[in-house]
Formats: structure tokens, C-alpha cells, sequence
């Protein structure tokens, strides 16, 4: 199961959830203040490729996307 970064509406906090790909944000509380309903964020990802710890590739948005 993938990792989601989502934040806050009513206090900006930022927090990860592990949650199966697809699902929603609905039954989603923010853990600091309680609100409903938190929108996911856009963010990277790391894969291993096997081999030495320092060997990795890391990735995010497509380039020229306008998504640093």
C-alpha cells in the first residue's frame, strides 16, 4: 500500500496516511485539529533498484509539467 501526503483545510497541517491506491479521502481526519475531508498533495517517490543502499532513483512529477 502506498503512502499519501495530505494537508489540512482549517489548519494547514501536513500529515502521510498509508492507504490502498484509489481510496478516498472521506473517512480522513486531520490529526491535529480533527477537520474533515483533507486534500492529498502532490509529492516524490523512491524506488530501490537493488544492490547498495546509495543506488536509488527518485521521481515525481513529468518534466515540464510545471510541478517541481
Amino acid at each position: 500500500m502506498p503512502i499519501y501526503e495530505y494537508k489540512c483545510g482549517a489548519c494547514q497541517h501536513r500529515f502521510s496516511v498509508l492507504q490502498r491506491m484509489g481510496e478516498g479521502n472521506d473517512h480522513l481526519q486531520c490529526e491535529k485539529c480533527g477537520a474533515t475531508k483533507p486534500v492529498k498533495q502532490f509529492s516524490t517517490f523512491a524506488s530501490g533498484s537493488g544492490g547498495s543502499v546509495n543506488s536509488f532513483v527518485s521521481g515525481g512529477a513529468p518534466a515540464g509539467s510545471g510541478f517541481t
